[in-house]
């Protein structure tokens, strides 16, 4: 997998799961969430970002 495909692979996940949860659980719920979390999902974003270090980059 390259380096590309995991970053955007984690990004419309992260988005399409943010627009399910907000259909199921209400929007006011899910903003509730994302503004307390925001620094976990920032530092998860990083840790994929370094994880996807590992794989070769596009040419």
């Amino acid at each position: 997998m390259k380096r590309e495909y995991f970053g955007m692979l984690f990004l419309i996940v992260s988005v399409c799961s943010i627009f399910a949860f907000n259909y199921i659980f209400g929007e006011y719920i899910v903003q509730e969430h994302i503004s307390k979390f925001i620094i976990i999902w920032i530092l998860i974003a990083f840790f994929v970002g370094q994880y996807s270090m590992r794989f070769p980059k596009s040419i």
